[in-house]
């Protein structure tokens, strides 16, 4: 995989040498929101407990809980449009932090957790897009895959019976090293919409934790299998139609507010 990302780099920046002078050779700055909230919830869970005034307590999952974890992200791309002006391909290099979230509940319903897990991550994505003479109004669909490497791992805790939320950074050993995800989006002026079907989980299936009286679980391997999570974002070409466009938008503002 590594060396498909080197070979596609050199590839891109073959033609940006090549064709820079076109108008329809440009880069591009991406940044946004990342909304996690199409979650599954944990199918199988070993020794999952919660403490509390010396007591301990078996969780289960809670499936009918519908959890909100928010992130952000930035990326920046080259895009090599077409002269026919309705097909573009880029390539890029992101960095973006999301994130899952849990509910665990007591089987008498007393007590719950709410667990998110929070991952980074430095991303390629690369895509094709397709629009009717798209460059002036930037107006197209967009459809792709990015490789995702992951750096790091936290986790908040929030219990029922305190106000306070517990934040708790985790082992790099906790993480699959990277994944896969596909995505489809449009893309309007300076506004973008999308929608990132990540394949697996970021948390490791494998990952081993030990215990003081000798024995060991898996705490990650009743993880959910594939991840949504939708991206919402501005974009701005790196170029004179960024500038053309500002100046039309703070036309338009002006004479809204006169």
């Amino acid at each position: 995989m590594k060396k498909l990302i080197i070979l596609v780099f050199i590839f891109i920046s073959t033609l940006t040498y090549s064709q820079w002078n076109s108008e329809f050779d440009y880069f591009s700055l991406k940044l946004g929101a990342v909304h996690s909230m199409f979650d599954k919830q944990p199918d199988l869970l070993v020794n999952k407990m919660l403490e509390y005034n010396g007591d301990h307590y078996q969780l289960l999952p809670d499936s009918s809980y519908f959890g909100y974890v928010p992130g952000y992200y930035g990326s920046i791309l080259y895009n090599h449009d077409l002269k026919n002006d309705n097909i573009g391909l880029s390539i890029g290099l992101e960095y973006k932090m999301y994130g899952i979230s849990a509910k665990y509940v007591t089987p008498n319903g007393q007590y719950w957790l709410i667990e998110n897990h929070k991952v980074s991550q430095v991303s390629v994505p690369l895509y094709i897009k397709y629009g009717k003479k798209f460059y002036e109004p930037q107006k197209y669909i967009y459809i792709g895959a990015a490789y995702n490497y992951n750096l790091l791992l936290s986790k908040t805790e929030k219990v029922n019976f305190t106000e306070s939320m517990k934040n708790i950074e985790l082992s790099k050993d906790m993480l699959n090293k990277s994944n896969i995800s596909a995505f489809v989006g449009f893309n309007y002026m300076f506004f973008n919409l999308q929608a990132d079907y990540v394949f697996g989980n970021f948390l490791s299936s494998t990952y081993l934790e030990n215990y003081p009286d000798g024995s060991s679980v898996k705490p990650y391997e009743g993880q959910p299998q594939g991840i949504i999570i939708i991206k919402t974002g501005l974009t701005f070409p790196l170029n004179s139609w960024t500038a053309r466009k500002w100046y039309v938008v703070e036309t338009w503002v002006r004479r809204i507010l006169k």
